[in-house]
């Protein structure tokens, strides 16, 4: 049995399709539905567009059309009865959209009144990959027991970027099946070497076997500064747990401590910064 709450559930799911047919930017939702929505509803489906017309803002089209939707949207919500929607509509009236640049402030100004916190890969990236040679370079990057799929993801996007041979996932570190993961490595994940090992003393072991000089990352005091290394190659950089870093047995296995001096207060960085600084570095020293 078809209801009004069942027929607002069904639009609201199938919001994108409506709003995006043949056309990408050839908004139907009905102007007067507006007047209907509560706060979040209605700052959240101007958002959602928002965000659709920033994907498709290159095409002259699309944006001009999509650009007056907005406004009869907007000017329409002129009347709506709470006084705060009115005043956020006047706000965003007020933001010219000239230029990409203008929709992001148009954007920021929604994603602040609604509280959003976006990622990473929420942003626009370039959709059109780079032509490589394919070369990669002599490094293998060892991930031991990392938790937070998004700075795995992160680290493949680095890695990628940068060249490196393979990457080494260990213990519960997650792999690309995560979804998470395949979020923030935007792809990387296909054109990058990985292996998962259920330990990563077996990985070392492994690695050293075939002539490969393993480098912890591990805030020591006989640590090595990372400027004052001069790496030997093939090699791999292990990086540990976000809390716990390197445990004992894994440091022992591994045949130079490296740190990364800092100066601030804070004696840590974020994995993904900390793989990201090192990697630059070996890469650098790589000819």
């Amino acid at each position: 049995m078809v209801t009004p709450l069942n027929m607002r559930v069904f639009f609201l799911a199938k919001l994108p399709e409506y709003c995006y047919k043949k056309s990408h930017m050839a908004f139907n939702i009905p102007s007067a539905t507006f007047l209907s929505f509560g706060r979040k509803q209605c700052l959240d489906t101007l958002w959602r567009i928002g965000r659709q017309l920033e994907q498709h803002f290159s095409n002259e089209s699309e944006k001009t059309a999509a650009l007056k939707s907005i406004s009869t949207y907007l000017t329409t919500l002129l009347g709506h009865e709470d006084k705060y929607i009115v005043e956020q509509a006047k706000a965003l009236l007020e933001i010219e959209l000239l230029s990409a640049s203008d929709l992001q402030r148009w954007l920021m100004h929604l994603e602040r009144e609604l509280k959003i916190d976006l990622k990473d890969s929420d942003f626009l990236v370039s959709t059109k990959d780079t032509e490589t040679s394919g070369e990669k370079l002599p490094i293998h990057l060892v991930l031991d027991n990392l938790r937070s799929a998004f700075n795995v993801g992160s680290l493949f996007r680095t890695a990628e970027a940068l060249g490196v041979e393979h990457i080494h996932l260990c213990g519960y570190t997650p792999t690309p099946e995560n979804s998470k993961v395949a979020k923030s490595a935007l792809g990387t994940e296909n054109w990058t070497n990985w292996t998962y090992w259920e330990n990563s003393l077996e990985c070392l072991m492994s690695l050293k076997e075939k002539g490969v000089f393993s480098y912890a990352l591990e805030t020591e005091k006989n640590a090595t500064a990372l400027l004052d290394v001069e790496p030997k190659f093939p090699c791999a950089l292990v990086l540990g747990n976000e809390r716990y870093g390197l445990g004992e047995p894994v440091l022992r296995k591994t045949d130079e401590l490296v740190i990364i001096p800092l100066s601030g207060k804070k004696n840590s960085l974020n994995v993904g910064s900390c793989g990201a600084i090192v990697l630059n570095h070996f890469s650098s020293k790589y000819s």
